[in-house]
């Protein structure tokens, strides 16, 4: 008897927790309908900007990102290469094109990082070598110590020292339009809170690979959407990794970068959130990057960011409910970001509490309990059934949006294997998730890029991954054996994960 409560009351739970999330995919879809109006200065400062590039083993691409760097039509800007390159030939290369624009070694400025361990227990040193000129400067750090944000920790007081108050950071593949600084600069300058002015990240559409075309479809889709319907509703704005022009005086602020951190971004956002600073959305203004090449690769990516926004959510979720300077719906968009990754946790235990419940109405059929607990279920058919696919058609609501905003109508079609891509990647979500809620530690992952005219590659996933994922696909066919064939019950859900564990079992 208690066990039939027990099993309704979880499943009403998971229920609210995924209306939850619903809510926030169909308020920032609507909004995004609308359309973003900022406040802009007609007359800018020419203020210095940095233009930050952060590397790490970037072989293929750091060429094209300087050049697309140099093209951009803001005067006062100074190129700052920041190059964790643990490969000799590579950083090699890179001292020689620092060199070729004018740099000379800086023997007087000498630098000597020093970050603690993972564990916290030993302190690590890191020298760090500079090659500078009036308009570009190269950074090597011996270590990738404190990943991406180490290599931010460095550069930031060398900012400093030259009297340079804003920053456009970007990563190793990412090529801003040509007049992004002043566009950027304009939004920045009209508001004294602002902190950061986000722009929109596009993959490159030419010589995309298949694979590619659906991760795009994933990943652009906050671009198009949620980022516009946040900044249509006036509600806090992330800063997703690059391709943002900061104010450093903010940075510095609220202590900077956090070496270490796996998504620094969101790190960096929150406190950034609680300190009562703003960012803006600029979705006018286009970088054009890279996806991961592989289904491994992706697979990865995607353990990390769920790590790191995991990691996030335990830090900042009593700071963000207590805070004073956010009203309630800011807070509950933030934790909401911060949770964003939690949703595939819930999916796993839904997925699991469905083996659960067919093991039990299987095993105690026609008893007392089970006869209440169908009949509880009866009672609330309807409402709990149009929540259900409410909650389900939000999930795919951003990237057909997101479709007919950019005009490409034929990605209509790749839709469906971009859902079962997506949802192929649960248990490493699951595992990224389950590691940063509780300090478990995870290194570095660089999303390897390539230049796709020069290069074919293809790494297949991990066999023990493979397993793992069909071993999973075989319980689902059970499962929706077991369902159809002895209760007659259709499961509209194996549309979604049977397709996905195929892929994530051959790939």
């Amino acid at each position: 008897m208690y066990f039939a409560y027990i099993l309704l009351f979880m499943q009403l739970s998971l229920l609210a927790g995924f209306s939850f999330f619903s809510f926030f995919n169909y308020l920032y879809g609507f909004a995004s309908l609308i359309g973003p109006r900022l406040k802009r200065v007609n007359k800018t400062s020419d203020r210095t900007i940095a233009i930050v590039i952060v590397a790490y083993n970037e072989e293929n691409v750091l060429e094209d990102t300087i050049r697309a760097c140099k093209k951009l039509s803001y005067k006062n800007k100074i190129i700052i290469l920041a190059d964790d390159s643990t490969n000799p030939e590579i950083s090699n290369k890179l001292r020689k094109i620092a060199l070729n624009r004018g740099c000379i070694q800086n023997d007087t400025n000498e630098i000597e990082q020093v970050i603690p361990s993972h564990n916290g227990d030993d302190k690590i040193k890191n020298s760090i070598e500079i090659l500078e000129s009036p308009s570009f400067v190269y950074f090597h750090r011996e270590k990738n110590l404190g990943f991406k944000a180490g290599s931010l920790e460095v550069v930031m007081p060398y900012l400093d020292k030259r009297g340079i108050k804003l920053m456009y950071l970007l990563d190793a593949d990412w090529h801003p339009q040509q007049d992004a600084l002043e566009r950027t600069l304009e939004v920045m300058e009209a508001e004294e809170n602002i902190a950061f002015v986000q722009t929109k990240r596009l993959t490159n559409p030419k010589g995309l690979s298949v694979f590619q075309k659906y991760i795009t479809l994933i990943e652009e889709g906050c671009y198009y959407v949620d980022f516009e319907g946040r900044q249509v509703l006036n509600h806090p704005t992330l800063f997703s990794g690059c391709c943002t022009l900061f104010r450093i005086d903010a940075i510095n602020v609220v202590g900077g970068f956090t070496p270490g951190h796996l998504t620094e971004d969101l790190d960096l956002s929150n406190r950034l959130w609680l300190a009562g600073w703003k960012g803006k959305y600029l979705s006018n203004v286009v970088n054009y990057g890279e996806v991961p090449f592989t289904y491994d690769d992706y697979r990865r990516q995607q353990e990390r960011w769920a790590s790191g926004s995991s990691r996030s959510l335990r830090e900042f979720f009593m700071p963000i409910l207590l805070s004073e300077k956010l009203n309630w719906i800011e807070k509950l968009s933030i934790i909401r970001q911060n949770a964003y990754f939690i949703t595939t946790v819930m999916t796993g235990i839904a997925i699991l509490l469905g083996f659960i419940s067919l093991a039990w109405l299987t095993t105690e059929w026609n008893t007392f309990a089970v006869e209440m607990y169908l009949l509880r279920l009866a009672q609330i058919k309807e409402p709990f059934l149009i929540i259900l696919y409410a909650c389900v058609i939000a999930n795919f609501l951003e990237p057909v949006i997101m479709v007919f905003k950019s005009r490409k109508l034929k990605d209509i079609f790749l839709l469906p294997m971009m859902i079962w891509y997506a949802w192929g990647v649960l248990p490493t979500y699951v595992i990224g998730n389950l590691k940063g809620l509780f300090s478990v530690y995870l290194g570095w992952f660089r999303t390897p890029k390539y230049n796709r005219k020069q290069t074919k590659f293809n790494k297949r996933t991990p066999s023990i991954v493979r397993i793992v994922n069909t071993s999973i696909l075989l319980a689902l066919i059970i499962f929706y054996f077991v369902e159809g064939y002895f209760f007659g019950w259709i499961d509209v859900f194996a549309i979604i994960l049977i397709p996905s564990f195929i892929l994530a079992s051959i790939k």
